[in-house]
């Protein structure tokens, strides 16, 4: 699962040609992602741009035996991709559509790693429908795993940051699902990087109760 990474700053303060940006999902799995947003001219403006992420995570899958009992596996699980879009400014903000190929290597327990290829798209919005509020959202799809994901999130503008709700949802090809919901702090600036923080409760297939999560993002011009 890879979180949405849009420019945070104003349109027009936004002078840039590449953004870096990573994040940690923690909870009962685990996942970390790293990429780069590069535009040939500005991401600024309106125009096609790539967008370039590895990522790797860990998570507990309860898998039954002849002997009647239920065994915890660690399914582990690296992605790679490499995007083409474009994306469109807005008087509320941008929008952006990815498209492009996807590759994961993966493997459950002590079974050899398996290397699957597949195509992956993958869209963005980063809307401000008043002065002081945020809406984002992303959507992510994959045929290498037959995995989707989704989160929107809407905040208020307090404390130099935008605060507010959350909530996402996960599938794949396993029938493993996954929802969460909790609240986030976007925007929140630490010299030249800008963070956004996440907490809250997730479901996951296999757990009869809720565990919490704790999510950190992180972006900067390059």
């Amino acid at each position: 699962m890879l979180p949405s990474v849009l420019t945070c700053a104003e349109p027009e303060a936004a002078e840039l040609d590449t953004l870096l940006f990573g994040s940690l999902d923690g909870g009962a799995g685990t996942f970390a992602s790293a990429g780069a947003k590069i535009a040939a001219g500005s991401l600024a403006e309106d125009g096609l741009l790539s967008l370039l992420t590895v990522g790797g995570g860990v998570r507990g899958e309860r898998i039954a035996c002849g002997c009647g009992r239920n065994h915890t596996l660690l399914r582990e699980t690296g992605i790679s991709s490499a995007l083409l879009g474009y994306q469109w400014y807005l008087p509320e903000g941008v929008v952006a559509a990815f498209l492009g190929g996807e590759t994961v290597v993966e493997k459950v327990g002590p079974v050899t790693f398996e290397t699957r290829e597949g195509l992956r798209f993958q869209a963005e919005a980063w809307l401000r429908p008043t002065e002081l509020s945020l809406v984002t959202g992303t959507v992510i799809a994959g045929t290498a795993r037959g995995d989707g994901w989704g989160r929107i999130a809407w905040g208020y503008r307090l404390w130099d940051a935008y605060l507010g709700p959350e909530g996402s949802a996960y599938l794949d090809a396993t029938g493993y699902r996954k929802a969460a919901a909790g609240v986030h702090a976007t925007d929140v600036a630490l010299a030249d990087i800008k963070l956004r923080l996440s907490v809250g409760l997730q479901w996951e297939t296999g757990r009869h109760a809720p565990s919490p999560y704790l999510a950190v993002s992180a972006w900067a011009p390059w």
